[in-house]
C-alpha cells in the first residue's frame, strides 16, 4: 500500500516537472518571409538537385541510411508548426568539417563532421543543428532580406507570379543559390543552437554535445585556418554559455541522456575507410 502511494507521488512529481521545463525552455519563432513553406520545400528541392550533382556523394547506402535513422529520430522532436517537410540526407565525401541543410528539408553531411564527432550525440548536435534552421525557415528569411534590402535576387515577380521559386533559382542558378540560402546571420546561428538543444534534449540525446563539438572544433583549430563549418555558420558571441544556459532551462542533463551507439561506431568505420575525393574531382 505504502509503495503504490510513493509510485502515484512520483509520477504526480514527473509529470509536474515536465510541463514545468517545457514552460522554461526558450521560445523561438521563424521571422517574417515572403515565402510560404511550400515554396521552402520547392526552392530547397531545386538547390538540392544541384547539389547532388556537383558534391562528391559518399556513395554508401549504409551510411546515407544512418543519416536518414538518426535524422528522423530528431526531426521527430523538431517543431516544425505542423509543416510536413520531405527529409532527405546525404553524405558528402569531403573531409572538410561542415555540414549544411537547405530550405524544404535536404541535409548535406560532410564525411569530416562524421570523422570528427567523438560519440552519436555530437553527430546529432551539428544535425539538430542544421535541423533547426530549416524549421525556423533561416534560408528563405535570409532571401527575403536580401529582396528587401538590396533587391538582388528579383524574387518578388518571379515568386508570386507563378513561378514558385524559379526566379531565385535562375538568376543565381539552384546550388548557388545556397550562397544566399544559407548565409547566417549570428542571431540566426544562435536560434539555431537553442532550438538544436532543445531537440537533442527531446530526442534523449546529451544536450551537452553540440557545445562539446563547438569546443572541439575550436581546440583544433587554434593557430590554423577555422573549420569550414564556422567559415559557413558565424559564431555568436557567448555561444557555449547560451546552450548551457537552454540545458539549465529545461531541467538539466537526464542521468539516462544517449552520448553513444553501436550503429554510430560502425559508420564511422565505414566513413574513414572510403576513398578520399580530391578537390576539384568530379562526383
Amino acid at each position: 500500500m505504502r509503495r503504490g502511494v510513493v509510485g502515484i507521488f512520483l509520477l504526480a512529481a514527473l509529470a509536474a516537472v515536465v510541463p514545468q521545463a517545457r514552460a522554461q525552455r526558450t521560445q523561438l519563432k521563424p521571422g517574417w518571409n515572403m515565402f510560404s513553406p511550400e515554396q521552402d520545400i520547392e526552392v530547397g528541392k531545386r538547390a538540392a538537385s544541384d547539389a547532388e550533382r556537383q558534391l562528391p556523394p559518399c556513395n554508401s547506402p549504409r551510411v546515407d541510411e544512418y543519416l536518414t535513422q538518426l535524422g528522423n529520430r530528431l526531426t521527430a522532436k523538431l517543431p516544425t508548426g505542423g509543416v510536413r517537410y520531405p527529409w532527405a540526407f546525404h553524405c558528402v565525401n569531403d573531409k572538410a568539417i561542415n555540414a549544411f541543410a537547405l530550405p524544404g528539408g535536404y541535409v548535406f553531411v560532410n564525411r569530416g563532421a562524421i570523422e570528427t564527432a567523438d560519440n552519436e550525440a555530437q553527430l546529432a548536435g551539428v544535425i539538430a543543428h542544421e535541423l533547426s534552421h530549416v524549421a525556423l525557415r533561416h534560408g528563405t528569411n535570409q532571401a527575403t532580406k536580401a529582396q528587401m534590402t538590396e533587391g538582388i535576387l528579383g524574387i518578388a515577380g518571379g515568386i508570386f507570379g507563378g513561378s514558385t521559386g524559379g526566379a531565385l533559382l535562375t538568376q543565381l542558378g539552384s546550388f548557388a543559390a545556397g550562397g544566399v540560402l544559407l548565409r547566417y546571420s549570428r542571431a540566426a546561428e544562435s536560434q539555431a543552437d537553442v532550438m538544436g538543444t532543445q531537440v537533442l534534449f527531446d530526442s534523449g540525446y546529451d544536450p551537452r554535445a553540440l557545445s562539446q563539438f563547438f569546443e572541439k572544433l575550436e581546440a583544433e583549430s587554434k593557430g590554423k585556418n577555422p573549420p569550414e563549418f564556422f567559415s559557413d555558420h558565424p559564431s555568436p558571441e557567448h555561444r557555449l554559455e547560451r546552450v548551457d544556459d537552454e540545458i539549465a532551462k529545461l531541467g538539466g542533463v537526464p542521468s539516462n541522456a544517449r552520448r553513444d551507439s553501436p550503429e554510430f561506431e560502425a559508420i564511422k568505420r565505414e566513413v574513414l575507410a572510403l576513398p578520399i575525393v580530391k578537390k576539384g574531382a568530379a562526383p
